[in-house]
């Protein structure tokens, strides 16, 4: 299999992921929203713990009664195969973003430092979604959710 091939292939998968999660998106309460934030500007080492803040800022969000897009399932059906970085984005962050369902994301701290998030956050901006900056303090609820 040439790369052509290979490259066709993996635009097909990503596409498909990303019609499957706007179909998700379509059966959860709205309004739908979504978080954004360094994952890998850190490298691997970084990696899962970017990972855990993204993690729990959503449930945060979800504790203050906000429907949060989790792409977990896709996620890890992406995560291993080698996609390039500019294809999933384009094939399948972009069009969830701007099929009209997410109505707002919320950024965490560093966002700025990830091309991803800034992806994210640029396209997010054109498709009219609310941008919010994840407060750092709002890490300190989820003590007070878990205690309580």
């Amino acid at each position: 299999m040439n790369n052509f091939d290979n490259n066709f292939q993996e635009i097909e998968a990503l596409s498909a992921l990303a019609e499957r999660e706007i179909e998700k998106i379509k059966k959860l309460t709205q309004p739908v929203v979504r978080v954004c934030g360094p994952l890998t500007c850190d490298g691997l080492v970084g990696y899962e713990r970017n990972a855990n803040r993204l993690a729990q800022a959503e449930k945060i969000l979800q504790e203050k009664g906000l429907t949060v897009w989790k792409f977990g399932e896709s996620e890890e059906e992406i995560f291993g195969k080698n996609y390039s970085h500019k294809n999933i984005f384009t094939y399948f962050h972009k069009p969830v973003l701007e099929s009209g369902l997410i109505k707002q994301a919320y950024f965490l701290p560093r966002w700025d430092e990830s091309n991803g998030a800034t992806l994210e956050r640029n396209t997010a901006i054109e498709a009219s979604i609310d941008v919010l900056d994840f407060p750092e303090d709002w890490f300190n609820l989820l003590t007070t959710i878990v205690s309580e």
